[in-house]
């Protein structure tokens, strides 16, 4: 009597299965896979810093001429005066760059751009001084220029307003389709008080 042995196969994943879930992977620096995400997800980790610097890597650059600068800060309200200039702010936490008199920092996060990536987008605002800010992509050793740009001081003393709003900054990444790569927002001044760079509600999904 012959005895046939049977081979039971697992059935693979479909290949943009299987695509989706390396990237989800990676972009959480897993080794294996995991669940994949909506294909519109937004792959920047904590994108409004509710976990304050939680995914975000902070580098000080320059400490400039004041003594404890630069601040890396996550905040929930802005304080006063600031406050009384954009009340829809309030109990919604960003993040803070604070960079006095020279001071220079900036925060990186890792991220996939997605094959078909939608823009960059994000809100940035200051306080009463000018501040200026740069977004870059980071491949490799090479940092490439996406905007220079100085936020719009929502402080006109520091008892008044300007009546400016926050900025919504729109950026193409198209070009960086399905890298891997650093998103880095770093911010300096020459300003002596009120140096301040704000952002939050970081956004990059896919088409």
């Amino acid at each position: 009597m012959r005895i046939h042995r049977v081979r039971l196969r697992t059935p693979s994943p479909p290949p943009k299965r299987l695509a989706a879930l390396a990237t989800c992977a990676l972009a959480a620096g897993l080794p294996g896979l995991a669940l994949a995400r909506p294909a519109a997800a937004n792959v920047i980790v904590n994108p409004s810093f509710g976990s304050g610097l939680s995914g975000w890597r902070t580098i000080v650059l320059a400490k400039g001429r004041e003594p404890g600068y630069p601040h890396v800060l996550m905040l929930t309200t802005p304080r006063e005066p600031l406050l009384k200039c954009d009340r829809a702010q309030t109990h919604h936490h960003f993040l803070q760059l604070n960079v006095p008199a020279g001071a220079a920092a900036f925060v990186e996060q890792s991220i996939i751009i997605p094959v078909r990536p939608s823009r960059l987008t994000f809100r940035t605002w200051g306080q009463l001084e000018r501040v200026n800010v740069t977004v870059s992509i980071v491949s490799g050793p090479l940092v490439h220029r996406l905007l220079s740009y100085a936020p719009p001081p929502l402080g006109a003393s520091p008892s008044g307003c300007s009546g400016k709003r926050p900025l919504t900054e729109s950026l193409d990444v198209g070009r960086y389709a399905g890298q891997a790569v650093g998103l880095r927002v770093q911010a300096t001044s020459q300003a002596l008080s009120g140096a301040l760079a704000d952002f939050d509600s970081f956004s990059l999904g896919a088409r």
